[in-house]
């Protein structure tokens, strides 16, 4: 069953502001001359979000990705998550700023995101662990570019599936979960909103204690 939803993170921004810390000289050169500065930047982007998204869970391979079957077959549950469009003039008024401060920002944002893919799968384990299965890491089949900002250790260490088969499967996923849903659109093989991730969570049976 299709699912659509609006929902709430947390802000994180201690943890946020510690990591910003740790780049040395970064934030005196975007402008920010107190720890207190900061923590406000995080919460001003923290409030522009309107994180959304569509998963379905998918048995038993009746949705036929790829012919080679390089994409997980069996069973998976398919997300789109997006943190909305609101956030993008605040990314787009940060480049104006300088380079910094637009590391800064997007550094805010992906961690932002990273947060949005936790509360999901997180939504899909709980819900494979009532019908007594299991998940797998993530598998992604979409990420926003990075660029110069430093990605969360979740996103920047994932597992994605090869390019070409990406390509080839995105539009798919995108069809079958109509992701427009959460006003999610593909034009020229990026996706709008800009901080936006589309991957599949594999299950398996529950491995019981105890038997071999």
């Amino acid at each position: 069953m299709r699912k659509i939803k609006r929902f709430k993170i947390t802000s994180r921004q201690k943890e946020i502001l510690r990591r910003l810390l740790r780049g040395g000289g970064l934030l005196r050169q975007a402008g920010f001359t107190t720890e207190l500065e900061v923590t406000q930047y995080i919460m001003e982007g923290f409030g522009l979000l309107n994180p959304g998204v569509v998963y379905e869970f998918n048995q038993d391979a009746h949705w036929e990705l790829d012919d080679n079957q390089s994409v997980h077959k069996e069973m998976f549950s398919a997300c789109a998550v997006t943190l909305g469009p609101a956030l993008e003039d605040w990314l787009e008024n940060a480049r104006t700023r300088g380079a910094a401060r637009e590391i800064v920002a997007g550094t805010i944002a992906l961690e932002f995101l990273r947060s949005a893919v936790s509360f999901v799968t997180d939504l899909v384990r709980e819900q494979a662990e009532k019908e007594e299965y299991e998940t797998l890491d993530p598998q992604f089949i979409y990420l926003p570019p990075f660029g110069t900002a430093a990605a969360p250790k979740l996103l920047r260490e994932a597992v994605r599936l090869e390019k070409t088969l990406a390509d080839k499967t995105l539009p798919i996923l995108l069809e079958k979960l109509q992701a427009q849903k959460v006003e999610i659109t593909l034009a020229e093989d990026r996706l709008t909103p800009f901080y936006t991730t589309v991957f599949l969570v594999p299950w398996q049976k529950r491995h019981k204690k105890g038997k071999k």
